[in-house]
Parts: C-alpha cells; structure tokens; sequence
C-alpha cells in the first residue's frame, strides 16, 4: 500500500507520526503477533503474508521500539496503580481504593506480582505532572491507569506507544487503538435524555462530571445526540459542569430548577449523594420525584444514589476493570500480545423495578 494510500486511510506517514506493530497488523490484516514473527524472521507465517507485512512495515519506515524489545527479555514482577488526575480533583473513596487493591491482589497477586501505587507527582499540586513516571524511572513494567483521560492529556500517547502492557479504565478518542476497558458513557447519556423525553419532557438539565475529559465529552454527546433525534433545540445552559463538591451539586441543581427552568435533571455528576441533589431543589422550591422527574446514575451494582428518582442508570465500571485486569495480567505474563478493548454497556433501570434495594456506598468522597 504506498504512502498516499496510508494517508488517505487515515494513517499517518513515517515523518509524521511514530508507528506500532498493532498499526501495521491493522493495515495488513494480520494479528501483532504476526507482525512479530515477521520482524524476528521466524517460521510459521505464509509468504504472501511475510511479503505484505514487510511491505507495509518498508512503506511505513517502521522502526522497532528497542527498549519494548529489551522488555520482551525481562521478567515482568511488578505492576503499577497511577492515577490520571490529582486526589484533591477526584477524590477516590477508601472503598473504591480497598476494592481496587483486593482485585489486584487477586488478579496480578496470585501470580506473585509486585503492585505499586504512584500518588507522589500530584502532591505539589502542579497541574501537567507526568503521572506515568513510574514507568519511565522502571519502578514497574506496566500498569493500570484509574481515573477519567483528560482531553489534552499528552501521557496517555507516551503510555501507549511506550511498548510497556498497560490498561486505562476510559477511551480516548484520539487513540482509537487505546488499550481500555470502560463504560459507554455516551450511550448513558443517551438512554436517560430519551427516558426523561419520553415522559414528555423538552427542558432536561445534566449535572455534568468529568466535563474536561473524554468521559465528560460523551455524556455530552450522548445526551444531544438523544434530544437531537426527537428535534429538541440544544441548551447549553442546561448542561451544567460540576465537580465532586456537594455544594457544586447543590448550585448547579439550583441554577437548573430555577434559572433555567428544568423540568427534569439527569444526575450523572456520580456523587451518588442524594443530599446534594435534595438541597439544591430544596432552595429552588421543588422536590425531586414530585415537583420534576430525575434520573440517577451509580456505580454500585444492587443499590441506588436516590430513590425518589423516576429512573435509574447503572454504570457497570468495576465489572469492566475486573475484565479488563484479568486480560492486562496476560499481556503481562505475555500470554497475549496484543492490547484489548473493553466497552459494557450501562442498565437503565425504571424506579419500580428498584426501589426496595440500598442506598449505593459512593466510589468518589463527596467535598463538603
């Protein structure tokens, strides 16, 4: 395939961008595997393959990562846990971290694997930290990235092109060959605005979380997309970003209900505090489940954030990461060779069908 093809393709030329095996295994049709075989000029692949891979690979001027290749000789014993944001921007409950390190013990544990945690480039408090200096001073040989993938975010690229076996629980669109596993964020969205616009509803709020990051752009587009489709006219004011303050929360609920005259709210702020929520209609003169229609968003599985919700949705992200680490601790221990992609879809629940469950243990410290 020459150059002009690989453009036209969407892909970019050798002085343009640096290139992976998975680039070119895409281009050929092959797994990386196969692409592997090839640059070590090992056995077992067809000589119409050999020849369509090397082309590509000369076309491309691919080069290999020698570092990735060192790796390939190394034992991997140690596996490193790095947060994408600061603490004190997403504040991580003590559950969510003694679930998260209660998995990692169980998947990458039982294989004697070494965990380390990496909080320390976020105590100065400077934004743009490289959050990935773990990898790059060899403190583990691959990892696990918790938190949402902010939009500018430049270490993910580096991560991902590294040749270390990594996993980050978000996509990242301008990644579309990310290694992740996460929860379809936009389809959420979606399927709350159409529940709330079945209901007869035209002036539906959003308490936006994550509204700088990847996370944040698909609860966007999947709401829009949502009222699009129905030929309802998009109100920027009604999407109102809000950050893990329950007084946020509260504001923002109060802006919705009073400024904007919202007659219903999708709560997709994940909180899952129902007192934030309360307060804000509380100011505004209207109580949720009675005065407007409102529907929750929660992590936990058999619970709900707010009962008096008339929907629920449920974001099955645990489910997704423990997936996904087990797939990551093969990439690991080079059982697999390749990244992987997961993507589960969230459960829309209506409030009849729940109403009895628990109240939902929150995976974010709401900030008083």
């Amino acid at each position: 395939m020459p150059l002009d093809s690989l453009e036209s393709a969407g892909v970019d030329t050798p002085s343009m961008a640096k290139h992976t095996i998975y680039d070119i295994a895409r281009l050929a049709g092959v797994s990386g595997k196969t692409v592997s075989r090839v640059l070590n000029n090992e056995p077992s692949v067809s000589p119409a393959t050999r020849d369509r891979v090397a082309r590509i690979i000369d076309e491309l001027g691919y080069q290999p990562h020698h570092g990735a290749r060192s790796m390939r000789g190394q034992q991997r014993d140690c596996v490193g846990v790095i947060f994408s944001a600061p603490m004190n921007k997403w504040p991580v409950s003590h559950q969510q971290i003694h679930w998260l390190f209660l998995e990692l013990e169980r998947i990458f544990g039982a294989r004697g694997k070494f965990i380390c945690f990496d909080l320390n480039p976020y105590t100065n408090g400077i934004e743009g930290v490289d959050y990935a200096r773990a990898l790059w001073q060899q403190r583990c040989n691959g990892c696990l990235i918790h938190g949402a993938l902010q939009l500018n975010d430049k270490v993910i690229a580096r991560i991902h092109s590294s040749g270390y076996p990594y996993m980050a629980l978000n996509r990242f669109e301008e990644i579309p060959d990310l290694c992740f596993s996460s929860v379809d964020y936009d389809e959420a969205a979606y399927l709350s605005a159409q529940r709330l616009i079945r209901s007869g509803h035209k002036r539906i709020g959003m308490l936006q979380a994550f509204h700088d990051t990847q996370a944040g752009k698909e609860r966007r587009s999947g709401y829009t997309r949502a009222l699009e489709e129905a030929g309802i006219e998009i109100d920027d004011s009604l999407i109102r970003p809000v950050s893990f303050a329950g007084s946020d929360v509260t504001a923002a609920t109060l802006y919705l209900l009073l400024e904007c005259k919202a007659s219903a709210i999708i709560d997709c702020s994940m909180l899952e505090d129902p007192a934030s929520v309360r307060e804000g209609a509380r100011r505004a003169g209207r109580i949720p489940g009675k005065d407007f229609e409102l529907v929750d968003w929660t992590y936990s599985p058999d619970s709900i954030s707010l009962p008096e919700a008339c929907a629920h949705v449920r974001i099955p992200l645990r489910e997704a990461a423990s997936e996904g680490m087990e797939l990551l601790a093969q990439w690991f221990d080079r059982e697999r060779e390749e990244p992987f992609q997961i993507l589960r879809r969230p459960e829309l629940f209506e409030a009849d069908t729940v109403r009895e469950l628990p109240i939902a243990t929150p995976i974010f410290d709401t900030i008083r």
